[in-house]
């Protein structure tokens, strides 16, 4: 009877709802993060990301803490050690993780579209209102002669 209480008592409860309701020690906590980085230099950013994870991951209350740095290179590269990897021990089987991995280059660059189309909105806009110009017209620093 011993034994089986104490088996009961490292397995998860199904009335378990909440992770803060969950036994510390039955926690396993995965953290993913998705990160940038030069196509022919991954290796600096995953450092970077390790540092900037450190604190969390040792003040998290679990059993096991895993840090899931998903890199996505800037000119489109898909790295199979730093997301295909990452990708298929979150439970993704292969092809799941490479569509997943296509998905998120596709999001990246649309949004860094947006981003670019906004800024270049809001500098012209800017640039119109300050130097009293019609909207639309071309902004250039004065000639310096």
């Amino acid at each position: 009877m011993h034994k089986v209480q104490r088996m009961i008592a490292l397995q998860p409860s199904r009335d378990v709802r909440r992770a803060h309701e969950l036994n510390v020690d039955m926690r396993e906590i995965h953290l993913v993060e998705v990160r940038y980085c030069e196509d022919t230099q991954p290796g600096h950013q995953l450092e970077a990301s390790r540092r900037q994870h450190e604190v969390l991951c040792k003040r998290l209350k679990a059993n096991k803490v895993i840090l899931h740095t998903i890199l996505l290179g800037v000119g489109g590269s898909i790295y199979t050690s730093h997301t295909l990897n990452h990708l298929n021990e979150l439970g993704l089987d292969i092809q799941k993780a490479h569509k997943t991995a296509l998905k998120l280059h596709a999001h990246s660059v649309l949004y860094a579209h947006k981003l670019s189309t906004i800024r270049r909105a809001l500098e012209k806009s800017s640039c119109s209102q300050g130097l009293g110009l019609e909207q639309g017209v071309a902004c250039h620093p004065p000639d310096p002669h």
